[in-house]
């Protein structure tokens, strides 16, 4: 069942999350998105040889790299912008989605796609 081919668009996928925050969460919330990734990863460890979200898991790992530049790994990416967005757990919504793009821009020369 692992080798099945996932049929999903990340990028479509986080540009719908950013437009659409309540829809899949109830609310604008890092934790909420971050709750909801994890689960997402889980479940599609079950149905997909690789994980659908390349560009976010290589973000994860840059963001570490280039922002937190924490080498004991404690910090992670959703407490690190979480703590410099003030703890204000909606603005670390908004502050995520500013580094994500930032990341796809500079890094992949791509950028979330508009979504209706």
């Amino acid at each position: 069942m692992a080798n099945r081919e996932c049929n999903f668009n990340e990028l479509v996928f986080f540009a719908q999350i950013k437009k659409r925050p309540g829809l899949f969460m109830g609310k604008t919330s890092l934790l909420s998105f971050r709750d909801l990734l994890f689960g997402m990863h889980y479940a599609f460890s079950f149905c997909c040889q690789d994980s659908p979200f390349r560009c976010f898991d290589l973000f994860v790992a840059w963001y570490h790299e280039e922002i937190i530049k924490d080498l004991n790994g404690y910090a992670c990416w959703w407490n690190h912008i979480l703590y410099t967005s003030g703890n204000d757990d909606a603005y670390a919504f908004e502050a995520f989605f500013i580094e994500f793009e930032k990341y796809l821009r500079d890094v992949h020369n791509v950028c979330l796609p508009e979504v209706t």
